[in-house]
């Protein structure tokens, strides 16, 4: 009997060392006090060292799945979840891990590399008449000169038989118009403007890894100023913009955009301008995340402070076709520090009028990004068309459609891809 259960406590130190369940073995009643404590004392030294070495396994596991994390990822790149936690979670539930791309896109803010309002636009028309401002007098004079040209001119007549020469006089004369009329005009000192516009991508998140294709809805009001005279050729101009952005799948990172701009206009020519402008931005989550750890509504992931330096200039070279060229360098400072930058920007536009509200024209806008706080550089560039159209004085609508094409020395961005916007603005009122 002793040599039966002997059998059994070897076969059971078997099942213990190789990994297996343990078992428990059905023992005679009979057997020894002292054979039930010796099997009782082998047991337990033989669970603790068990443990020890399952302890010394899963280290060692840590350890190395730590040196495989520190050389796969770059230093400014974040875990998604705890590792420890992550190989507790693969043991007990594999079939409801987390993936981290998830969990990532849950505690990150979205990508705004390339924001639908960094798209160029047309000059709005109050720039428009500054850059083409007419001289002073000269619709007045030309409207005079040619009123006297299509003036009625009486052939004289002569009277035969008295031998003199008369002249007939008009019953009705109208009076020439005057050279200068002062006319009082409302000159408003500043408007409101509200908008919508729908942004279509296949790449919305400028990533390299997962592009996603989504569409925005940017709804917003504008409260803007007049230019304002400081000088001759000298204007300033104010605005304050609020914008709702709206993802139309990935709805979680929709968010709230307040932005602020001052700038100094400064005519430099008939056909170019200069000008300097501070603007600051800062957007605001609208949704609270599917975390509880994560984002909440109201939460201010950027803030940020931009000084630009621009150059424009129009050249006519049809009575209907112009060439626009623009230049800009813009210094960001924002918070997070991680998105301080220096951009230069370069934009051509052909624009054709086919008729007087209708514009067409083909566009390349460049940019090249230098990131001051972290080793990053980008450079994207655009090609594509636009449309013009003013219904009326106070609305117009706007079409764009092209390419994007870039890289970027962060391996996980990537801007290529195609894009669609369409934008309807509406002049609500002037004061």
């Amino acid at each position: 009997m002793r040599l039966n259960n002997w059998k059994n406590l070897f076969f059971c130190i078997l099942l213990a060392s190789s990994g297996g369940s343990w078992c428990c073995i059905r023992v005679d009643a009979t057997e020894s006090a002292n054979t039930d404590i010796l099997r009782a004392e082998n047991l337990a030294s033989t669970q603790v060292n068990y443990q020890q070495l399952c302890q010394k396994l899963e280290l060692e596991e840590i350890n190395s799945l730590c040196k495989q994390s520190s050389e796969s990822h770059p230093l400014d790149s974040e875990m998604p979840l705890n590792l420890a936690q992550q190989i507790r979670e693969t043991t007990q539930a594999p079939n409801t891990i987390e993936k981290p791309e998830d969990t990532q896109k849950q505690n990150d803010p979205p990508q705004l590399e390339s924001q639908p309002s960094n798209l160029p636009t047309s000059p709005s028309d109050s720039k428009e008449q500054l850059l083409n401002a007419p001289e002073i007098n000269y619709s007045q004079r030309l409207e005079r000169l040619i009123y006297l040209l299509r003036s009625p001119k009486l052939p004289p007549e002569s009277d035969r038989e008295l031998g003199l020469r008369v002249r007939l006089l008009p019953l009705q004369q109208q009076p020439l118009p005057p050279t200068e009329q002062p006319v009082v005009k409302f000159k408003p000192i500043g408007s409101l403007q509200a908008r919508v516009g729908y942004f279509q991508t296949d790449n919305i998140f400028s990533s390299n890894h997962i592009p996603i294709k989504d569409g925005l809805i940017i709804s917003g009001l504008t409260l803007a100023s007049a230019y304002f005279p400081l000088g001759s050729k000298t204007y300033l101009n104010g605005s304050i913009d609020g914008n709702l952005i709206h993802y139309l799948n990935q709805s979680q990172y929709d968010y709230n955009q307040v932005r602020f701009n001052l700038s100094i206009y400064q005519q430099l020519s008939q056909r170019m301008y200069g000008e300097m402008s501070w603007s600051n931005q800062q957007l605001f989550y609208a949704n609270n995340s599917d975390r509880l750890d994560s984002f909440k509504a109201g939460d201010r992931f950027l803030n940020e402070n931009s000084f630009q330096l621009s150059l424009g200039r129009r050249d006519p070279l049809t009575p209907k076709l112009t060439l626009d060229s623009f230049y800009e360098l813009s210094v960001n400072f924002a918070d997070p520090l991680s998105r301080n930058r220096i951009i230069n920007s370069f934009w051509v536009s052909l624009n054709y009028y086919l008729q007087k509200p209708l514009q067409v024209g083909i566009d390349y806008q460049a940019n090249f990004s230098d990131f001051t706080q972290r080793d990053r550089e980008d450079q994207f560039h655009r090609l594509f068309g636009h449309l013009n159209y003013r219904i009326s004085d106070t609305t117009n609508m706007n079409v764009q459609a092209g390419v994007s094409l870039g890289n970027s020395t962060d391996e996980n961005i990537d801007f290529d891809g195609w894009f669609f916007t369409i934008n309807y603005n509406l002049q609500l009122g002037q004061f």
